[in-house]
């Protein structure tokens, strides 16, 4: 069964940063639809089963884009977007 996940980052990215989120989740399997809404710092995609929505997260964060609420490390707040 295809589920949709809406995940709420803690850090803004632009639309340039964008693309490379993009790219990196769609390289897991069965994540598809992948959209990204840089002003409201959103991100949504289809999923199949909880392995991938954990994958998708681990992607997230280790690009540096943690889901709100998510406890992290001043030191990791770093993410690819420099803009």
């Amino acid at each position: 069964m295809i589920s949709t996940a809406k995940i709420e980052i803690q850090q803004r990215f632009c639309k340039s940063c964008s693309a490379s989120i993009k790219k990196e989740l769609q390289v897991i399997e069965q994540v598809e639809n992948v959209r990204l809404y840089p002003k409201d710092s959103l991100i949504t995609f289809n999923f199949m089963n909880a392995e991938k929505l954990s994958s998708a997260l681990n992607v997230l964060s280790r690009l540096g884009y943690s889901e709100k609420g998510e406890r992290i490390k001043e030191e990791s707040l770093k993410s690819l977007c420099s803009c």
